[in-house]
């Protein structure tokens, strides 16, 4: 396998001579409009439609020769489809995807190959390598931009990465392998030929970016610190915490056996014995409603919880107060059903602010100072631009959600984060709510680009080898360099540009200080309960010094935290030097 010299991953057309150069074996040209490709594997769809969704095709069936269609790139067959997404009640992103086996044999071995070449006209879409060794969906891909003519795509093995949260495994091409082409993006037409695998992959200079010295902003001057009871509350219990992420949130738990839970009574021992003082749980609440549809359409007025949900809930109650952490109940609806619509509709408000008032009466005897009520987690999250949830109809709702908790519990300390994703540029354009036991809450992954390098719902999957903080001696003139793709979305491109400004302490505590300074002026208590660094591309010694930078940020700063992701590796034990960037206790 042979790679030389950098250019982008995609190749236009006008490229299209000089790879043919290169040795390549032919996959599939769709020329006899068969189900199988020319190696002898099979081609295959599958879709959402099992869990939930309604995406599909405009054609009743593709593998039919009619849609094996002439008029290919130069050719007399191709693939081509029109897709329609439908995300309807799947939870997820909806998608259609379209496959074919690549065997291994004596004559043709993936592994020997520098990648995948074809043509490829209409929407974006991902393409996935699939191998044996990964056995939770966390597959190799990379993400192809939208095209309106013919153009040119080759796939290096080298820039593909794992799309997900499962465990990390080398890509083992040394084996029979699936070649998926994921349409998830935008509904339309798709169509791909002349699929090839390719001996050797070159490269050009680009010269995407300027390597600069650190620019470091002007200080913003910060007014000082809150001083109430309430501001002291949450400094004490708010503060060296932890997400129980990824895990009640994005799903319904339907065992009521702690050892099938992700996370159980050991999970928060290890934590306090890490050293951290506070768990938030992130849960959909509205999951165990029973009759669940017809009660937040209103149709049912009636709440009704089933007990599972109480079985959750008691169960961190009881090992938090065991081990001496704070719990924090976050509402986390994950699923979308929180969006636009339902957001301003009086029948869907109050069914959701009636379950807050269901679960504050089941803690309504439990005295504990450090039990916390977390609204609802990041409005629009789940949405697709467009159709975010309005500033105003999510301050109604909180009040409402308020109001209904006050109905039988007058002191419980409540948190609020404002729309588009707890954001605090969002939080400082509103006035605070009509209650004096809220705790304001913002989000803070800047600079983003750091934070989520190797994030596949970014669109960052590919991203990589970002320091931190910026370094001239770490940068180059090449977004390939750093995992950058045609594929990636050009504000992250914009990102990148200014990362000499940006990747720096007093860029963040200068973002920081406008939050800051909104709750001085407003006396009122400020924590931040998401921010972090995923570990999947990042350097050790970057995350190290990202997470020792925040962690000296927020105390000088004076603003209590948990952290969602980058700290601790797949058994929730902290990462090598963790323990001491954050002042927490070594394993």
């Amino acid at each position: 396998m042979k790679i030389v010299y950098f250019i982008p991953v995609f190749f236009l057309c006008m490229f299209h001579a000089a790879a043919q150069q290169s040795p390549t074996v032919l996959i599939e040209d769709f020329e006899d409009g068969n189900s199988q490709n020319n190696l002898g594997g099979y081609w295959f769809s599958f879709n959402d439609n099992q869990s939930g969704g309604k995406s599909r095709l405009k054609q009743e069936n593709w593998q039919k020769e009619a849609f094996v269609t002439t008029g290919g790139y130069e050719s007399q067959g191709m693939f081509s489809v029109d897709v329609i997404l439908e995300k309807a009640s799947y939870q997820w992103t909806p998608y259609y995807s379209f496959a074919t086996i690549v065997h291994k044999t004596a004559a043709v071995n993936p592994s020997a190959f520098a990648g995948i070449s074809y043509w490829h006209k209409g929407v974006a879409h991902k393409v996935r390598i699939q191998t044996d060794e990964v056995t939770d969906y966390d597959y190799y891909s990379i993400r192809v931009p939208a095209s309106d003519v013919w153009t040119y795509v080759t796939i290096d093995y080298t820039m593909l990465n794992q799309e997900g949260w499962g465990k990390k495994v080398p890509l083992n091409l040394d084996n029979s392998i699936k070649l998926v082409w994921n349409v998830d993006e935008t509904s339309g037409h798709f169509q791909i030929d002349d699929i090839r695998f390719v001996k050797e992959i070159k490269y050009e200079k680009q010269f995407n970016m300027k390597i600069l010295p650190a620019e470091i902003p002007a200080p913003v001057a910060v007014k000082g610190n809150i001083s109430s009871p309430l501001n002291d509350l949450a400094k004490k219990y708010l503060t060296k915490g932890m997400n129980l992420a990824s895990w009640a949130e994005a799903n319904k738990i339907t065992s009521a056996n702690p050892k099938d839970w992700k996370y159980n009574e050991a999970t928060i021992k290890l934590q306090a014995d890490q050293g951290l003082l506070g768990i938030r749980f992130p849960i959909d609440l509205d999951l165990y409603v029973v009759d669940r549809i017809n009660v937040l359409n209103g149709s049912n007025k009636k709440i009704e919880i089933e007990p599972m949900l109480y079985t959750l809930l008691d169960s961190m109650n009881i090992w938090t107060k065991r081990y001496g952490l704070s719990l924090t109940i976050d509402y986390h609806a994950y699923d979308g059903s929180y969006n636009r619509a339902s957001s301003k509709d009086q029948k869907f408000r109050e069914a959701v602010s009636s379950l807050w008032r269901v679960v504050a009466q089941h803690f309504v005897k439990e005295k504990r100072a450090d039990l916390f009520f977390e609204l609802t987690n990041e409005p629009c999250l789940s949405l697709p631009e467009g159709e975010y949830i309005d500033q105003a109809d999510w301050t109604l709702l909180a009040q409402m959600m308020i109001d209904s908790i006050r109905k039988v519990d007058k002191t419980r300390p409540i948190i609020f984060g404002d729309t588009k994703w707890y954001s605090l540029d969002e939080l400082i354009k509103n006035k605070p709510l009509k209650d004096k036991y809220v705790i304001y809450c913002f989000h803070m992954y800047d600079p983003f680009l750091f934070s989520h390098q190797g994030a596949s719902w970014a669109n960052m999957g590919t991203m990589k080898n970002i320091p931190f903080p910026y370094s001239a001696d770490r940068w180059s003139t090449e977004y390939r360099d750093f995992g950058i793709t045609e594929g990636t979305p050009g504000w992250i491109k914009d990102q990148a540009q200014r990362y000499y400004q940006e990747g720096n302490k007093q860029f963040i505590k200068n973002r920081l200080a406008k939050v800051k300074n909104w709750a001085y002026d407003n006396n009122v208590p400020l924590i931040c309960n998401e921010w972090g660094a995923l570990p999947n591309t990042a350097k050790i010694e970057d995350l190290n010094a990202y997470f020792k930078t925040m962690g000296e940020i927020f105390r000088e700063m004076d603003i209590a935290w948990q952290v969602w992701f980058g700290i601790m590796d797949s058994e929730n034990k902290l990462l090598p030097g963790m323990a001491e960037a954050l002042d927490l206790k070594k394993n």
